[in-house]
């Protein structure tokens, strides 16, 4: 597990107040952009994923998602090719 991602568990299950699972999602993908700034791209494809698999993604949210996608595949990451299916299933 990338040591940040600890982080975005309370938003979906809090100690107090309303869970938020969209945040959740968002803070994964600006994990994965931090992450890629820091020169870590195959610890950004977990976070990626998890964000893009979740179902609270919304649409202002995919510019996010699709810079993480373009650093991973540009660095060669393998798992490149299943978040760009991830991602493009979000636009069907």
């Amino acid at each position: 597990m990338v040591p940040a991602l600890h982080e975005a568990s309370p938003l979906e299950a809090p100690a107090y107040g309303q869970p938020r699972p969209r945040r959740a999602a968002t803070a994964r993908l600006d994990l994965s952009l931090a992450l890629l700034a820091s020169n870590k791209p195959d610890e950004a494809s977990g976070p990626t994923m998890d964000a893009l698999t979740s179902g609270r993604l919304v649409p202002s949210n995919f510019w996010r998602a699709k810079e993480v996608i373009k650093g991973i595949d540009a660095r060669g990451v393998p798992e490149a090719g299943e978040l760009r299916d991830a991602y493009e299933s979000l636009h069907q």
